[in-house]
């Protein structure tokens, strides 16, 4: 299907009911995606990205030929990639009022995204909606020719907000100076004759001084994890399990700027961070971190988030 300028500029406003091949009405942008056996994230996540405006009028205003994106001047164009191409042509069957069926079968990008990732994301594995959606925009935004710069292509400029993190670590002064200390251990061993024992150092006593390290550095995201409280181990008086329920704005407090959250850095050191948001993107994506996954099987919070 192809759109117009006029049609894409009415496409808002529209409420007529379309009719499919058998007679069915449907309305245009709110059709079904077929479910290909465990696909269900895949579909969630493409029907929220096909009713993000800008996103959606993006790809609309191409057709299944247009394969090269224009760059600025003196580059050449910038040749869209195969999966950005197959979920332009699902966002333009999803908003057609020309349809054969009232639903969608999204089997094209669903088999571009099981190339892409490397049968990571494939028919049959039910994965997290989440994670599929962190590495699907960062898939489009590659394919449509973005770079590292803010606002290089059409996912950065709907998505991409900026961030302030503060890292605050524990570290003694031993720790400091035990590469220091080594080197002058190893140069001394190495005047001092070997029969001549050595002077064992003396243990101090008191407790090693610790210092608190602290480091600033603002980075880029297009979503923002959220933490949910832990379901209590406790059952009711009736025996059942109690769902809690946890507002949106204390959930939203890990980003207000003055909380610190316990974190674990990639050595495995205790940290506590702060998070400070500095610049929100025109379209913010929230995500409820839900499951955790443990060396038997993947847990569900059940926390009710409203």
């Amino acid at each position: 299907p192809t759109f117009t300028g006029t049609e894409i500029s009415k496409i808002d406003s529209n409420t007529g009911l379309a009719r499919d091949l058998f007679g069915r009405r449907y309305l245009p942008g709110y059709v079904g995606l077929n479910n290909l056996h465990k696909t269900d994230c895949a579909n969630a996540v493409v029907q929220a990205l096909v009713h993000v405006r800008p996103l959606r009028d993006f790809f609309l205003r191409r057709t299944h030929q247009d394969i090269m994106i224009p760059t600025k001047k003196g580059k050449p164009p910038h040749r869209m990639s195969h999966l950005a191409q197959c979920f332009g042509e699902l966002v333009r069957k999803i908003w057609s009022d020309k349809r054969f069926k009232s639903h969608v079968d999204p089997h094209m990008l669903i088999q571009a995204i099981s190339e892409s990732s490397k049968k990571r994301f494939r028919v049959g594995l039910q994965v997290e909606a989440g994670e599929f959606l962190s590495w699907f925009l960062n898939m489009l935004h590659m394919g449509l020719g973005g770079s590292r710069k803010p606002g290089s292509s059409i996912i950065y400029k709907c998505f991409q907000g900026k961030v302030e993190v503060t890292t605050r670590q524990r570290k003694t002064k031993s720790e400091e100076t035990n590469s220091k200390d080594d080197d002058e251990a190893d140069g001394i061993n190495g005047n001092q004759d070997k029969d001549q024992p050595m002077n064992e150092p003396d243990t101090p006593d008191t407790p090693e001084e610790v210092e608190i390290e602290e480091t600033t550095a603002e980075t880029n995201f297009l979503q923002l994890t959220l933490d949910i409280p832990e379901k209590p181990l406790f059952r009711d008086d009736e025996g059942g399990l109690v769902i809690p329920q946890e507002p949106l704005v204390s959930v939203l407090k890990k980003f207000d700027g003055i909380s610190f959250s316990d974190a674990l850095s990639k050595s495995g050191a205790a940290q506590r961070k702060r998070y400070v948001l500095r610049e929100l993107p025109p379209y913010l994506i929230l995500h409820l971190a839900r499951f955790r996954t443990n060396r038997y099987s993947m847990e569900k919070n059940p926390t009710i988030v409203a």
